[in-house]
């Protein structure tokens, strides 16, 4: 899911209508919120970043549910600006579905899924391989794209949509193996 939650960021980043960022710093504590609204006004997205001495500590990603309220969908968790564990919501319906904690320096992570009894279970090997080869495949994609500069409107789209498909036919794998 973390992979899914970055290709949205990435699309959020490319596309979208107004963007608005505010900052607001309390002590040593700086808040930034970037807010994106869609053509007819709506909210898109919002990311609140908080950091503490200037490196990044929190970051928050607010999306519209199917009622159009923004709800987080995800969180990121950061210790002396290292990402050590994040949070996600992969249907927008309100409360976490994963738990992801990273070893920083390596890709090395372990993802849980939270029960409806409050406990929560690994996930299967096969799962945690699957999200590491998304996020591989994710940041080669991000790379490779920000290396082109004379991409058209139409290529880019298509590129994304592209990798979406890929991301999407991994998340069936991961969900056919989380039955």
């Amino acid at each position: 899911m973390t992979t899914l939650a970055l290709l949205i960021l990435f699309c959020a980043s490319v596309y979208g209508a107004d963007t608005t960022t505010t900052t607001n710093i309390v002590g040593d504590i700086t808040t930034k919120v970037f807010e994106r609204t869609a053509k007819d006004g709506k909210p898109k997205m919002r990311i609140e970043t908080v950091y503490r001495g200037g490196k990044k500590i929190l970051q928050t990603v607010s999306q519209p549910n199917e009622q159009g309220k923004l709800v987080v969908v995800y969180r990121r968790y950061l210790v002396n600006g290292n990402l050590v564990m994040s949070e996600s919501d992969n249907d927008g319906r309100g409360g976490f579905k994963s738990l992801l904690l990273y070893q920083p320096g390596t890709d090395n992570r372990e993802i849980f899924h939270p029960q409806p009894d409050g406990t929560v279970k690994p996930v299967s090997t096969k799962y945690l391989e699957l999200t590491k080869k998304q996020g591989a495949m994710m940041t080669e994609y991000i790379e490779k794209e920000f290396a082109k500069t004379n991409e058209t409107d139409q290529e880019i789209c298509d590129s994304m949509q592209q990798m979406r498909q890929k991301v999407q036919d991994m998340e069936k794998e991961k969900k056919n193996d989380t039955k």
